[in-house]
């Protein structure tokens, strides 16, 4: 992070953002289009001149398809606890059921 103090490296956001978007293969007009937010702020977010709103945040996460925790791994310091158990929704295992299920009949 830099040294200047801040809580948030702006800089690697930024680029985070800017990987992301380019995954995706979406232009800055593009990505601010669905995020409902002027192509020129999109441009000072990716560069590390300013950071976007909570709401904003939301959107961008979600219209790049990245968690917003992933965008800030530069920032934070903290380790996370992870539980030894998971658990899914009865939805999330008919998916994991139907996958292994199709990839066993394939092979």
């Amino acid at each position: 992070m830099d040294n200047d103090n801040k809580i948030i490296d702006r800089k690697d956001f930024g680029r985070k953002v800017r990987k992301s978007r380019e995954n995706l293969g979406l232009t800055q007009f593009e990505l601010a289009e669905e995020v409902k937010i002027s192509q020129n702020f999109l441009g000072d977010i990716e560069r590390g001149i300013k950071l976007p709103s909570l709401e904003t945040l939301i959107r961008l996460s979600n219209a790049l398809k990245v968690s917003i925790d992933s965008l800030f791994s530069a920032s934070l310091n903290n380790s996370i606890y992870e539980p030894g158990e998971v658990y899914y929704t009865e939805k999330q295992l008919a998916i994991i059921h139907n996958t292994i299920k199709n990839i066993t009949d394939n092979f």
